[in-house]
């Protein structure tokens, strides 16, 4: 969140600050005290990326599955990701991963069995609590797609491909299994990632418009602190004092668009579809699934229970009656 890099996808990062912690959520807070240690990490994470180089020389590409869970932002995609790392053999970038943005391949090979892991499916806007657990690896993905977590490019160059592909077949040669990890912006380069990546396999997490967009007015208050600053992928400035309801609608409309223009550039295979409500009902079951589709065997699944599912009004009843006018215009077929 520092840095003109880190914090330029958000208006008021002090003021982020100070509600992460008057929020006393423990992913928040575990994500403040990560950004304080990674400073005094900068010079062994600079000595790290030195062998990190030598990973990338030496690598070839990628064999295994490069697994990308997908989707709008507020549709559940944290949760599933989470869910799928506990229960598959997957390796997965960490919030350790991300305090060595240098060398992620060596410090999770080398530190990963430090780094505590709970599983706990409470999360703060993405941000899960400990060391081990899952992370956007926002520090990866910037390396080809640029530093905007909003907007993603279309199209992708070879040498960016070829950059790619040393950097998965590096983690795959240290890890030794499947790769996992969830990020929204990607939902927006399946088409370029898939053509680049020839192992990419996408679940893609589906919820019911509406209620994304409840979800992303109240991530536009807690994260950027005003309704009318655009939060997420697909977000574009700032709307008028009366405009961000009309401008959350355009957003999720925006982005279920790109997901499905994205989609139809996909080879047959490479994509399972899923939904929030079907994660809630029977997350075992959804896990089940994709290691079928993926041909792993899962671990045991017998404790994962049903999750409470969040589809109920939170806004104000105007501003919901609003909310649900604007989308069933955009969205009147579903």
């Amino acid at each position: 969140m520092s840095g003109a890099g880190r914090n330029s996808n958000f208006q008021d990062p002090i003021g982020l600050v100070k509600r992460m912690l008057a929020s006393r959520h423990p992913a928040a807070r575990s994500a403040l005290g990560r950004e304080a240690l990674r400073y005094p990490l900068i010079p062994v994470d600079r000595v790290m990326g030195l062998f990190e180089r030598r990973r990338l020389q030496s690598a070839g590409d990628p064999e295994l599955p490069i697994v990308l869970v997908v989707g709008l932002p507020r549709s559940g995609t944290t949760l599933l990701g989470q869910v799928l790392t506990a229960h598959l053999p997957v390796s997965f970038p960490s919030n350790l991963t991300e305090l060595f943005p240098h060398a992620p391949i060596t410090a999770t090979h080398r530190l990963g069995r430090f780094a505590r892991r709970r599983v706990r499916y409470e999360t703060f806007y993405g941000n899960t609590a400990s060391l081990g657990s899952p992370n956007d690896a926002f520090s990866i993905w910037n390396r080809w797609l640029g530093a905007d977590r909003y907007h993603t490019p279309s199209q992708l160059d070879p040498a960016t491909g070829a950059q790619m592909r040393r950097f998965f077949g590096a983690w795959e040669l240290a890890m030794g299994r499947p790769f996992l990890n969830k990020n929204n912006r990607n939902t927006a380069a399946m088409g370029a990632l898939a053509e680049h990546l020839p192992t990419a396999r996408f679940v893609v997490i589906r919820r019911d418009p509406l209620f994304v967009a409840q979800s992303l007015v109240e991530a536009r208050q807690v994260v950027q602190g005003d309704r009318r600053v655009g939060w997420g992928l697909g977000a574009e400035g700032v709307a008028g004092d009366d405009d961000y309801i009309t401008d959350v609608a355009d957003q999720v409309q925006r982005v279920e668009q790109t997901l499905d223009e994205q989609l139809a550039r996909l080879p047959a295979g490479v994509t399972r579809q899923v939904t929030y409500a079907a994660l809630c009902a029977d997350p075992a079951g959804l896990v089940r699934d994709v290691a079928g589709w993926l041909g792993v065997v899962p671990a045991d699944t017998a404790g994962l229970e049903p999750f409470a599912v969040a589809d109920r009004p939170r806004l104000e009843p105007a501003e919901f009656d609003r909310l649900t006018e604007e989308i069933g215009r955009r969205f009147s077929s579903g």
